[in-house]
């Protein structure tokens, strides 16, 4: 795979960079230094088999299901049945139903699908720094990622306001139905999503520079490491 497209796979995790301040936008494996990262503190990973078991749950069973079905009713209803179908929901679902709504826009039919794809291309960089996987493995398993990717979105601006709009329904999961839409409303305002904000503003321009959204990208050949790891 030509270095270009490698540079596009990492940009599928670009917003987890702009929040760890040693990371590099480019670097196959986050850090270049050989620090080891650990990812049991709030991952529970400690192993290949554990990454790879993290990596088949939550890449297309993740955080995107809760909010799949408003994201698509809200793209599809008229004003007449998008308010119909409001009136038919619990509480809680009727926020959620709003939140996809008023975040169409900036993010489209994807939804958050970018939130969980960003993070597992977080793990695979991880993993390669940690020796779990080799390189060959990392591309082709980001390049399942990127097909998704580039399946869900239409270019980059939408890819992240999808990592950003996924991380701010992340930020609410315990949140009460009586404070759901409050602690909604009120994500913009977290310190680590303004962190991620400003990295993206000050160092995409930079980054994307002839990496256009829609680049196609050689698949890579399978590697026969992943053995019965069968991933689609």
């Amino acid at each position: 795979m030509e270095e270009i497209q490698q540079r596009w796979l990492c940009g599928l995790s670009a917003p987890m960079v702009a929040l760890n301040p040693r990371a590099e936008y480019d670097e196959p494996a986050f850090y270049s230094d050989p620090e080891f990262i650990d990812l049991q503190c709030s991952w529970g990973i400690n192993d290949r088999p554990q990454l790879l078991g993290m990596l088949e749950r939550m890449t297309d069973n993740g955080h995107a299901t809760h909010l799949e079905a408003a994201y698509r009713s809200w793209q599809r209803c008229l004003p007449g049945e998008w308010q119909a179908l409001l009136q038919t929901l619990e509480p809680r679902e009727r926020i959620l139903h709003e939140f996809a709504s008023r975040t169409f826009e900036g993010c489209g039919s994807g939804g958050i699908q970018a939130w969980d794809l960003g993070r597992m291309g977080f793990l695979l960089r991880c993993a390669v720094r940690n020796g779990w996987i080799d390189l060959p493995e990392s591309l082709w398993l980001h390049w399942r990622l990127a097909v998704r990717a580039q399946y869900h979105y239409d270019d980059w601006f939408a890819y992240f306001n999808g990592f950003l709009t996924g991380r701010a329904f992340w930020g609410c999961l315990s949140s009460s139905d009586d404070t759901l839409a409050y602690e909604l409303d009120r994500q913009g305002e977290c310190s680590s999503s303004l962190r991620i904000a400003r990295g993206l503003s000050q160092n995409m321009p930079v980054f994307l520079a002839g990496l256009p959204w829609h680049l196609e990208l050689d698949p890579p050949q399978r590697p026969a490491s992943l053995g019965e790891f069968d991933w689609s």
